[in-house]
């Protein structure tokens, strides 16, 4: 039987049982009814027989008539029993045997007139007992009783011979039914089989059903449907074999790169758990035989791998790195970017862990070093030359306007002219070595900062002073081409925390190069405060810069243009130093220009969260120079030792010096030196510090630990600006002015000698200076400044000489002190 059929069959016979009680109940009532009716009607009609054929019976007493009449009715179907009484009430006639119920005599005794009611009567069940009056009651009543119970027998017979029709009405539907559904669900069970062997895959399976009816479609489709399925797998089949041939090429392909890279490769989990290494990692940590994967970063790898982890899972883009010291002097950089997946535009990326790369870079920090190592040497070997040339070229130029051109007064044209050309062509030599000067400090400057060298120093920084200052000390520049120069700035620019010298060196540099790019027009400095950020831009109406070139020109000796073709306009060095001072600064940098249409040079500094407070001290504002016990020469010609391993440098002091009526002696190294210091007693000693065989800060301290050399001045004369920790009572950075070294000598050695030029004392309070030296050489010209002033106050136009104490000097940037012209440095050593 199937499951079609047996649902059908249950539906069956539930609407059958329903039809069945329905029509059953319907024919019980109507038939009932019916018949209810029908006895009535019947029972009236006797009574009305009888009443109306027996007055006269009855008003002769003609009893046994009644009787017999009443009699006959009793045949009648229904007729239960048939009585008479007077109009007394008394039974005159009935028909029961053997005698009348006493409950009927009760029930009919208050009865006078026609009525029909029904009763329950002892040994008859119940009745309707119909009342007729007799000559409208006069003579008596005529009561005929039709039995009910025959009524129930006839209404129970209708409905079991109505159910038995019914039985055998649902069973010949049910016969019929099921021919039906078999014929149905069979081609249906057939479907059903080979739709499961098609769910099987077997599609070489049939079904042998040709109808033309719904279901025969139906099958028709399926082996269709499952030819053209044999056909489709067949050549899916073939597409994943060869994809997976494919994806197995890739995945090994990949896994050979992965496993040849010679940087380490580790890939995290969002949990900190490692995914994927590969052998170069596993050698870099000498984790060979370790199982990694699935293991916690912490348990094999440093500290800064698991916070370089943590930081980079808190961003959805950018790439950071780390730098991690091993043993054997390994230095490592690690390099982090987030994973992540994009789950809808409307939420935010969901990160699945981190890559990171681990690169031995110990051979490029050794080269990074020696390329320090290098700079650092070139300089104080260029710085060296450029002295001596400088040195020579200004020597010349004295000697020549002094004694050799006012011998020369004549009238030819080609001697004046010859005069003139050289004395330009000395200028020129000056004024290029002072140019190479420049580029000299702008490389090492460069070099400083790439190797984390430079010392940055952090104090309140207003940039509304920055910016007014570089204007004032860029001031030669535009005025000398009369551009117009505005300001914008914000009237409440916040202060920040920052190097204020190198600050101020990014905002002179970015004017200087506007400046140098425009001929006529403008230059406009903006400072405002965007969100989180302090944005400062410099706009001229210069030439600009083509979109080729700006991608290029925060790149070291780049320069905007052509400089094989045309003339280069600078080192190429000074935005690559801003750049770098501004991301020091956690700040940005870019250009915004287009050509003939004037740049716009940007940069933006982070606002601080908080602003320290400046500190104050209470030390004295003045130092003073150090009093020393100093042997004087009791000849009329001081003598001076000279020490360094540069001749030309040794003969540029000596000239130097022999014209200020000195005696000079020499030495090319710190052995030398010694020597000849205790031999000769000098007066003064100049000292190179960098020389063969003992440089010159070992020999300052071998000399002060002599007795009889340890009050003789020294005078650091250096390419390098620790000269002020060397040891000695000045120090002076190359390349010198002969004026200042001479100043500077006259004052070491108590000489009765006034500065031409003003002199500035730097301290950290103005109070009243207690060294005689001082008010003896400088007279009324001497000064103090306050350490955060020195630069306001060279910016405003301070030339002549800066006397820095040995402890206040380490806080400057004296490099950039001695590119300033005109100005000379002198550093005290401390007591």
């Amino acid at each position: 039987m199937s499951k079609i059929f047996q649902k059908t069959l249950l539906v069956n016979f539930i609407l059958f049982g329903i039809i069945s009680i329905s029509m059953s109940v319907m024919s019980a009532l109507t038939l009932y009814n019916h018949m209810i009716y029908e006895y009535i009607s019947k029972g009236k009609a006797i009574a009305s027989s009888i009443s109306s054929s027996s007055v006269e019976i009855l008003l002769n007493r003609d009893m046994a008539t009644v009787q017999s009449m009443i009699d006959q009715f009793l045949e009648i179907d229904g007729a239960a029993y048939v009585y008479v009484e007077d109009d007394k009430g008394e039974i005159i006639s009935h028909t029961f045997v053997p005698e009348i119920p006493d409950n009927l005599i009760n029930e009919t005794a208050k009865e006078k007139g026609e009525s029909v009611k029904e009763l329950n009567i002892e040994g008859f069940g119940k009745i309707i007992d119909i009342s007729k009056p007799i000559l409208a009651g006069k003579a008596g009543l005529v009561h005929v009783g039709m039995d009910k119970g025959i009524i129930t027998h006839y209404v129970w017979m209708a409905i079991a011979r109505l159910q038995i029709l019914m039985f055998f009405i649902f069973w010949g539907s049910v016969f019929i039914l099921y021919l039906l559904v078999n014929r149905i669900s069979r081609p249906l069970d057939l479907l059903t089989e080979y739709a499961k062997k098609l769910s099987s895959h077997d599609f070489t399976a049939t079904v042998d059903i040709k109808s033309k009816d719904e279901i025969g479609i139906l099958a028709n489709t399926m082996r269709s449907m499952a030819s053209e399925l044999t056909s489709l797998i067949s050549k899916l089949e073939q597409s994943v074999k060869k994809s997976t041939s494919e994806l197995q090429d890739t995945l090994t392909y990949l896994e050979v790169i992965i496993d040849n890279l010679t940087d380490g490769l580790l890939v995290v989990d969002v949990f900190g758990k490692i995914s994927l290494t590969n052998p170069a990692l596993s050698e870099l940590f000498g984790l060979e035989d370790k199982k990694l994967e699935g293991v916690s970063l912490e348990a094999f790898f440093p500290k800064e791998i698991s916070e370089l982890f943590d930081e980079v899972k808190e961003w959805d883009q950018g790439i950071f790195n780390a730098e991690l010291s091993l043993d054997q002097n390994r230095i490592l950089i690690a390099e982090a970017t987030a994973i992540h997946k994009k789950i809808s535009d409307n939420d935010p990326d969901m990160c699945l862990g981190a890559v990171i790369m681990v690169r031995d870079i110990t051979y490029e920090k050794e080269l990074d070093n020696l390329k320090t190592d290098f700079i650092s040497t070139v300089s104080h070997e260029l710085r060296t030359p450029m002295t001596s040339i400088l040195g020579f070229a200004k020597i010349i130029r004295k000697k020549l306007e002094k004694n050799v051109f006012p011998l020369c007064q004549t009238t030819d044209r080609k001697s004046e002219r010859a005069m003139v050309q050289i004395q330009d062509n000395i200028d020129i030599i000056v004024s290029e070595g002072q140019r190479l000067t420049e580029l000299i400090n702008d490389v090492l400057d460069i070099a400083k900062m790439e190797a984390g060298k430079v010392e940055w120093k952090s104090n309140d920084v207003d940039l509304n002073e920055i910016i007014k200052t570089s204007i004032q000390t860029t001031k030669p520049l535009w005025s000398a081409k009369k551009l117009e120069i505005n300001t914008i700035i914000d009237e409440q620019l916040p202060i920040i925390t920052g190097d204020h010298d190198r600050l101020i060196q990014v905002m002179v540099n970015l004017i200087s190069n506007a400046v140098k790019f425009t001929s006529d027009g403008f230059i406009n400095c903006r400072a405002k405060v965007k969100n989180d950020e302090i944005l400062i831009c410099v706009e001229d109406s210069g030439t600009g810069i083509s979109p080729a070139d700006q991608d290029k020109i925060f790149a070291r000796f780049k320069q905007a243009g052509d400089t094989l073709t045309g003339k280069p306009r600078g080192t190429g060095l000074g935005l690559p130093i801003c750049k770098q001072i501004i991301e020091y600064h956690n700040g940005k940098i870019w250009v915004e220009s287009q050509l003939g249409m004037g740049s716009t040079f940007c940069f933006s500094l982070p606002l601080n969260k908080a602003v320290a407070t400046p500190q104050t001290t209470d030390d004295s504002c003045d130092t003073t120079l150090k009093s020393l016990a100093r042997k004087s020469n009791n000849m009329n010609h001081p003598l001076i030792l000279v020490v360094d391993d540069d001749p030309a440098l040794n003969e540029f002091l000596s000239q130097v010096l022999e014209d200020e009526g000195y005696r000079i002696i020499s030495a090319n190294n710190g052995e030398e030196a010694l020597a000849i210091a205790e031999k000769e007693l000098p007066g003064l000693i100049t000292m190179d510090l960098k020389m063969p065989r003992m440089d010159g800060a070992e020999a300052i301290k071998k000399l002060r630990e002599n007795p009889r050399t340890a009050h003789i001045p020294v005078v650091v004369i250096s390419a390098l600006a620790e000269g002020s920790t060397a040891g000695g009572d000045a120090s002076l950075i190359k390349p010198i002015d002969e004026n200042r070294l001479t100043e500077t000598i006259h004052s070491l050695m108590q000489e009765d000698l006034v500065m031409t030029d003003p002199c500035m004392v730097l301290g950290k309070d103005r109070k009243p200076v207690s060294s005689n030296n001082l008010l003896v050489i400088c007279k009324d010209k001497l000064d103090y400044c306050a350490p955060e002033e020195v630069w306001q106050r060279i910016e405003s136009g301070f030339k002549g000489t800066l006397f820095i104490p040995g402890e206040l000097s380490l806080t400057l940037d004296l490099d950039r002190l001695t590119r300033i012209p005109e100005l000379q440095v002198v550093i005290i050593p401390d007591n």
